[in-house]
């Protein structure tokens, strides 16, 4: 129950932390490299489990910045910068995928590049490749929410406040699929 009250404190303070470094790049915007410091790594993260390579997945990432950087005067902060920040790149994943009129599923992904080889290195247990599998065969949009959860980082309030959905809803959904995970690892 502490580290659970610990984590809403830091999420909250993430909040007022976006906020001001928001305020700051609409004033100067010299002062946007905190927030794309800040939220590059999850921004990039989301979108190459979508898209599954570095290349396209470093073109869409400044592709997004892009549009944030021009945009952010623009901003109206509703507290909640991280759901206006991954719209964006959801937006630009879906443009990407008409065109290219491809998806690689999550298990598909090539291996991260240099100093995010998590996946890659936990792939060779058996446990993790069939989990994979199962993530694979989710609906899309169950996908998504695994994603947003684990691949951005991004807190239930943000992925409700980009889904247009209510945080607690997004809560159960998402335990909701990681029951039915762990039910069908357990049932093989």
């Amino acid at each position: 129950m502490i580290n659970a009250k610990r984590f809403e404190i830091e999420q909250a303070s993430s909040l007022d932390e976006d906020a001001r470094l928001v305020l700051a790049a609409q004033k100067v915007t010299a002062d946007f490299k905190p927030l794309y410091q800040k939220w590059l790594k999850p921004v990039y993260r989301y979108i190459y489990f979508r898209v599954g390579n570095e290349k396209d997945a470093e073109d869409l990432t400044s592709q997004v910045f892009l549009k944030v950087y021009e945009d952010l005067p623009r901003y109206k902060n509703r507290g909640c910068f991280s759901a206006w920040l991954f719209a964006i790149a959801r937006a630009r994943t879906i443009d990407f995928y008409r065109k290219k009129n491809r998806e690689v599923p999550l298990a598909e992904a090539e291996p991260l590049p240099d100093g995010m080889d998590l996946l890659s290195q936990s792939a060779r247990d058996n446990d993790l490749q069939q989990i994979l599998e199962l993530i694979r065969r989710l609906p899309p949009d169950e996908q998504e929410l695994l994603r947003l959860r684990f691949v951005a980082e991004l807190n239930y309030n943000e992925i409700g406040v980009l889904l247009h959905r209510k945080e607690d809803a997004v809560r159960k959904a998402v335990s909701r699929v990681l029951d039915r995970i762990q039910m069908e690892v357990k049932n093989d």
